[in-house]
């Protein structure tokens, strides 16, 4: 009997709590319910990366006006920076893709996470031997010993023959402050510029026109972002007297068009064995005396 007591006041109990229990399961098959109809209307699928594509007006980096041709710009943000490679129009055999990489070292809007970090290479022997490889794997690279600057400062390259008549340069160039224009806060922000260019026949000097002609077309807005540091001011010596002698690179200046050449000299050509024209207006001196006037003697 005590037994049989134990098992009905079970009962009781499970009975009490059996429309709790319903309405638990109701409740939970109506979020399942509800989370099923969510999976099922759900939109495109995000990917799972900082890389998109961008406009090529939103690029960082331009080559000279009638240089290579921009034909799309792909931009990736990390915690620390943001990376543009602006691919270039290639026709070239050699494989691979002419692309300008550049990265801008500061405050990006929009961060990830803090392990998204760009590492910054320095311009070491190494890391630039590795990039070489992987943007021109198989083609022997050397490393030119010229000094070349740009607008921007000095900055080095290497050449190699591709394939066919292909001349290949890889050229690397860091941007950063080297006379400060934030004295308190310091100069923050680098720029880490590298460029990729095979053209079949090109020249050396043809490659590098592209590195020396480039535009930085980008910034941060923190007033503390500047890599370019302070600007050189104007020689003192400018329009003195015994100043610097400026001369223009051509007559229509640098890169203008060229002078029409001048037009061939003119030989002349050898007279004709004709017998001289006597002028109208010039006397006419007789051969010999005339008839009916006296005969004048010479002076003796």
């Amino acid at each position: 009997m005590a037994g049989n007591h134990v098992l009905r006041e079970r009962g009781r109990d499970a009975a009490s709590r059996t429309p709790d229990f319903r309405r638990a399961l109701v409740g939970a098959g109506c979020l399942l319910l509800l989370g099923g109809c969510v999976t099922t209307r759900g939109g495109a699928p995000v990917v799972a990366t900082m890389t998109i594509e961008v406009p090529a007006a939103e690029a960082l980096i331009l080559p000279q006006p009638g240089g290579p041709r921009v034909v799309g710009v792909i931009e990736t943000r990390f915690a620390n920076a943001l990376q543009q490679k602006v691919m270039l129009g290639t026709d070239a055999l050699t494989p691979g893709q002419n692309a300008f990489d550049v990265t801008f070292f500061g405050p990006v809007e929009g961060r990830t996470g803090d392990e998204n970090i760009k590492t910054d290479s320095f311009l070491g022997d190494d890391a630039l031997a590795e990039e070489m490889e992987r943007a021109l794997p198989g083609v022997d690279m050397r490393p030119s010993t010229y000094f070349v600057q740009n607008r921007y400062g000095p900055f080095g390259y290497a050449l190699g023959r591709g394939s066919g008549r292909d001349l290949c340069m890889y050229a690397w160039q860091r941007i950063q402050s080297q006379e400060r224009v934030n004295v308190v806060t310091g100069d923050r922000g680098v720029l880490s510029v590298r460029l990729r260019l095979c053209q079949t026949g090109a020249t050396e000097a043809s490659l590098l026109r592209v590195m020396y002609r480039y535009t930085i077309n980008g910034y941060f807005l923190p007033r503390s972002w500047q890599p370019y540091g302070r600007p050189l001011p104007v020689p003192t010596d400018i329009g003195r007297v015994g100043g610097p002698l400026i001369y223009p690179a051509e007559a229509f200046g640098p890169g203008g068009a060229a002078a029409p050449p001048p037009e061939p000299a003119r030989t002349p050509r050898a007279a004709s064995p004709t017998a001289p024209v006597a002028r109208k207006d010039a006397p006419t001196v007789p051969a010999g005396p005339l008839e009916g006037y006296p005969t004048v003697p010479a002076p003796q």
